[in-house]
């Protein structure tokens, strides 16, 4: 079960290298279109960030102040998957299908990130993995549905049939959890960068597991919390 948290956006500008604008740090390096994406949100909601240099070790990619903490966010984006848009019959081009397993690009991206989280964490800051869909620009849901989050994070929702008694469980999350009680709590949150119908959005996924925890009562509305409630047996 999921819960929305948040309260009204407002400027919490500090003192010190933090940016109102474009990332000085990247010289003339490109941004990516998530990393566009991520400062026009903090830039458009008045909150401050610093781009993180690169380093020879993995590190991961902004600092933001919000509401007299810092976060720190790793971006990830999907850019390709062969089982997107697939068109089965040359004779019908314009038909497409998609496959995908749930939860499975979410995952491969939990698992990629997991030293530029660790960097965050072990400073004391809350740490955010961001996930851009670059597959799927117009619906930008394939692989980033809110189904796909909880089941990465917490393993796909789940029933067990009694096929003697005819009853079933309640539900629970099942296998192939990503976040565990003694797995990947360097993970604050994972989110979803979205720009759907032209309008960016930020949606956070909390990680109850957490051992650096993000100040949700302190986070302004432009961040749409989800509060997880995780039931691991049947």
């Amino acid at each position: 079960m999921t819960t929305n948290a948040g309260r009204a956006c407002q400027s919490c500008l500090p003192s010190g290298p933090f940016n109102m604008g474009a990332s000085q740090q990247r010289g003339v390096l490109m941004k990516t279109k998530s990393e566009g994406l991520f400062e026009g949100f903090l830039t458009t909601n008045n909150l401050p960030f610093k781009k993180i240099e690169v380093d020879t070790t993995p590190r991961p990619d902004y600092r933001v102040s919000v509401g007299g903490s810092e976060i720190i966010f790793e971006l990830k984006e999907l850019a390709e998957d062969e089982n997107f848009g697939v068109i089965k019959d040359p004779a019908f081009p314009h038909i497409k299908s998609s496959s995908r397993t749930g939860g499975d690009h979410v995952r491969r991206r939990i698992e990629s990130s997991k030293k530029q989280i660790q960097f965050g964490a072990k400073q004391g800051n809350p740490s955010i993995l961001l996930i851009y869909n670059n597959i799927d620009p117009v619906f930008q849901d394939f692989g980033t549905e809110p189904m796909d989050f909880t089941a990465a994070m917490y393993g796909a929702y789940t029933i067990l049939m009694n096929p003697e008694t005819r009853t079933a469980s309640d539900w629970f999350n099942g296998k192939d959890r990503m976040l565990q009680e003694s797995k990947n709590t360097s993970f604050s949150a994972v989110g979803h960068l979205c720009d759907r119908g032209g309008k960016t959005t930020v949606i956070l996924y909390e990680n109850v597991f957490a051992k650096v925890k993000v100040p949700y009562s302190r986070l302004p509305a432009c961040f749409d919390v989800r509060r997880i409630d995780v039931s691991t047996a049947p």
